[in-house]
């Protein structure tokens, strides 16, 4: 299975280790990506993010909210992605999991 976790609450959240269990766990079910957008942008700057790297988690930004939040340099292992291309991607997943 495919899994998309959104994230738009900030990284300081309740969500936070609901996010890094759940994505960790779904990691043994199948492809998981987490796409974060609004407040959850200022996951970018938590370096403990890599370890979901590491795990092959594919973690993908809104480079827009990014910009509007004044984040200037996002760690290595994001991919700057848009909600538009959010939009496209839609179709792929079998299951979305919204933490907003």
């Amino acid at each position: 299975m495919k899994f998309l976790l959104l994230v738009t609450s900030n990284p300081f959240s309740k969500d936070y280790n609901t996010v890094f269990k759940l994505a960790k766990e779904l990691k043994n079910h199948g492809e998981v990506v987490i796409f974060f957008s609004g407040n959850g942008a200022y996951y970018i700057l938590r370096k403990e993010c890599k370890e979901l790297h590491d795990l092959g988690i594919r973690m993908l930004y809104c480079a827009h909210s990014v910009h509007q939040r004044g984040i200037e340099k996002p760690l290595d292992f994001f991919e700057s992605s848009s909600t538009y291309n959010l939009s496209r991607m839609l179709p792929e997943f079998d299951k979305i999991i919204a933490f907003n």
